[in-house]
């Protein structure tokens, strides 16, 4: 009974002190600082033993923090709240002490973010054999306006010669596309894979089609598809306004931008003022307007409040589109694809260095011979060792053009990564091109080729 009667009483004391940590927390001068500082001293050391890992452990870093400095803030306001003024003055002193540790660390850990160890010694034994046909990447693409066969950029380019006024409302006018949607979806789709102005893909299980633009003399999918006036070598030429644009088709009627708090979201047909923002410096809008079940979703920065980038680039679509609309078949998708879409020849493969390495541009030629969509696959010569293969797989996906004719050529390009390796250590890559056909078929190897290639670094 005794030693019963001892629990019960060690329980209380238990619950006691439990009870009056909250109060001495609270009541203290310096024990929700020390805790705060104690967590930075900790975090810093977590950052820099265990660096592979910040990624993971830094959001809940973070929010420990945030809470910290919550409850230093908290403890002051109490102590002021019940007028002990040294405590509630000492709790404010420490905050802000509190608050530039914090900063010191969030700053550490954008630093470590971008300059910390990020080599993976992935080459460091691997050789590029002598008896095998090894190919480099072509030169980084210099900047410069497209061709001709981009007519979509020059109308856009043409639309900025004026200075534009101060009224940015926008009519969804967006017929063409919907009729050709709704009587013949099939020939809306072979039009865009085949058409080397738009890229088809797939991305986080959403089906989407984005403007592609030329540069120079070859068409060109930017990461994301934004495209900037330093894109087309204008920064040179005192003419053409600064600028940034990108219009993408969501075919499976959602927007591939997620930051809808600053989007006009209309309906085809509406007329509406869109709603402008701030950035680089200019006036800044996403538009995103229904149609059925297509999402058509344009974001310009342009000097001037009208939307002349979004105008122009709706009545070029609708200009490209009327015609299909009106003659949903294969004949009048040959009439309207830009100048030299079809190649005739044998299959092209290519890579071109990006402004770093271990990021590439592929240019390919080819015809499946039937629907479907190409997508990359590639593994380090030697050893067979697969190659960013989630990442390669998701970038280089796309819907490409077909016909009967094999000798035929279609257009496919897109930007993308190689992780594996370290910069200034190359090694060679057996790049494979793969098909999924539409049919259900199982996907087939097209091509290969071997190039010489370095993985990316932070």
């Amino acid at each position: 009974m005794r030693s019963a009667a001892d629990f019960s009483v060690r329980c209380e004391n238990i619950k006691m002190r439990l009870k009056n940590i909250p109060a001495a927390y609270f009541n203290s001068w310096w024990i929700p600082s020390a805790i705060c500082l104690a967590l930075v001293v900790a975090f810093t050391a977590a950052a820099l033993l265990c660096w592979n890992w910040l990624a993971v452990i830094s959001p809940v870093m973070f929010v420990c923090l945030a809470i910290s400095c919550l409850g230093v803030l908290l403890a002051g306001v109490w102590n002021l709240f019940r007028t002990r003024w040294a405590k509630g003055v000492a709790n404010l002193v420490l905050l802000l002490v509190c608050f530039v540790a914090s900063f010191g660390w969030l700053g550490l850990l954008m630093l470590e973010s971008m300059s910390g160890p990020s080599e993976d010694g992935f080459a460091d034994n691997l050789s590029i054999p002598s008896d095998v046909e090894v190919v480099e990447p072509l030169n980084e693409r210099v900047a410069a306006p497209g061709g001709a066969e981009d007519t979509f950029q020059q109308s856009l380019l043409a639309s900025l010669s004026s200075a534009g006024n101060d009224d940015p409302t926008l009519t969804a006018d967006v017929s063409a596309l919907l009729e050709i949607h709704q009587n013949s979806p099939s020939t809306l789709m072979r039009f865009l894979a085949a058409s080397p102005s738009w890229r088809v893909f797939r991305e986080h299980g959403d089906l989407f089609a984005t403007r592609r633009w030329m540069m120079g003399p070859k068409w060109r999918y930017n990461l994301h598809g934004y495209y900037t006036r330093h894109d087309i070598g204008a920064w040179s030429q005192g003419g053409i306004p600064n600028f940034q644009f990108r219009l993408t088709i969501g075919l499976s009627g959602n927007p591939q931008a997620r930051m809808q708090l600053k989007a006009t979201r209309m309906d085809a047909g509406q007329t509406r003022s869109l709603i402008l923002s701030t950035g680089n410096q200019m006036h800044e809008s996403r538009c995103v307007i229904n149609a059925e079940d297509l999402v058509i979703e344009i974001f310009e920065q342009s000097e001037a409040r009208e939307r002349r980038l979004t105008k122009a680039a709706l009545s070029h679509v609708e200009k490209e589109l009327s015609q299909l609309a009106k003659h949903p078949d294969w004949t009048t998708i040959r009439s309207i694809l830009p100048a030299d879409s079809i190649r005739d020849g044998d299959p092209i493969f290519e890579l071109w260095n990006s402004f770093q390495p271990g990021l590439y541009d592929s240019e390919i030629w080819i015809n499946p011979g039937e629907p479907g969509i190409l997508y990359l696959r590639a593994f380090e010569l030697t050893k067979g060792t697969p190659l960013s293969v989630e990442s390669l797989k998701e970038k280089s996906n796309e819907w490409i053009g077909w016909s009967d004719h094999p000798k035929e050529l279609f257009f496919s390009n897109t930007h993308f990564t190689v992780y594996e390796g370290d910069w200034g250590n190359p090694y060679a890559a057996r790049f494979e091109i793969w098909f999924c056909p539409d049919s259900g078929a199982d996907d087939r190897k097209l091509m290969e080729r071997i190039f010489k290639i370095e993985g990316w670094q932070r």
